[in-house]
């Protein structure tokens, strides 16, 4: 994924439709945040479902029963879903601006992601502090120890590992934690993600 690509475009969002707007559109807004980190607690064996473009609504109507929650990389396509689904909707997108995330929020995401390797620690603690004032969860796409370091230090409470089980060992004890369907049977994951 091209980062320069994606801050050229945020910039371009902000010049025709300034943040200051676009947080004034909030109160038009009919979603309020779900919070994913109580359903993830309850341990009750549901995956997430990461959704692809293609077809993501039949997707998830017939998945909806097995599902703890859907991840989604398009917000048209998570702004759409978020009228037939009861279930959290995580956008999954490189963050690296705060308009992203107040973008998110009115589309009507309940939980961000974020990736400790693209953002310095200072701009990983300020993008999750100002999630969490908006009231959406974060989960922190965790590749290496660094990353792992990083999150905490922004006060992660749920932690994504999708390519290394030996990574389990440096998290600690009191965080949540999702990890790629490819790392089944692991021990100590809330909840795995499949991808449909």
């Amino acid at each position: 994924m091209d980062l320069g690509k994606i801050k050229a475009k945020i910039g371009e969002k902000k010049r025709f439709y300034p943040q200051e707007w676009l947080g004034r559109s909030l109160a038009y807004t009919p979603y309020q945040p779900r919070s994913i980190q109580a359903l993830l607690k309850e341990k009750n064996g549901k995956d997430i479902f990461f959704l692809d473009s293609q077809n993501f609504l039949e997707s998830a109507k017939a998945n909806e029963e097995k599902a703890l929650c859907f991840y989604l990389q398009d917000l048209e396509n998570l702004t759409y879903l978020r009228r037939y689904t009861h279930l959290p909707l995580i956008y999954d997108f490189p963050i690296l601006d705060s308009y992203q995330i107040l973008e998110a929020l009115v589309y009507g995401c309940d939980s961000i992601c974020l990736n400790p390797s693209f953002l310095s620690q200072k701009e990983l603690k300020e993008l999750s502090d100002y999630a969490f004032k908006l009231g959406l969860d974060c989960i922190f796409h965790v590749e290496n120890s660094s990353d792992i370091t990083k999150a905490i230090f922004a006060k992660a409470e749920i932690l994504n590992i999708n390519t290394q089980k030996n990574l389990l060992s440096l998290i600690p004890k009191n965080k949540l934690i999702i990890a790629h369907n490819s790392l089944k049977p692991l021990e100590g994951v809330e909840a795995f993600i499949r991808m449909i």
